[in-house]
């Protein structure tokens, strides 16, 4: 029984941050092109650092994993 719950909650972590690494970068996207459309600093500025973020998390995603497996 412990098992079953195991590879669920690690499931469901797993679905969490690929959810959020994937929505980070599109998040930060939009920011830029708002910023650019608009002439904003701070959608520009903040745009860059979501994306900065975005990518962090990206690379510790498990999309991550399947394109550079771990050693």
């Amino acid at each position: 029984m412990a098992d079953q719950v195991e590879k669920a909650e690690r499931a469901v972590s797993a679905l969490f941050r690929l959810g959020i690494s994937a929505i980070l970068p599109v998040w930060a996207l939009a920011m830029i092109v708002l910023g650019a459309e608009y002439g904003s600093g701070w959608w520009l500025g903040t745009g860059l650092v979501v994306g900065a973020i975005g990518v962090l998390f990206l690379a510790g995603s498990p999309i991550a994993n399947l394109i550079y497996p771990s050693r």
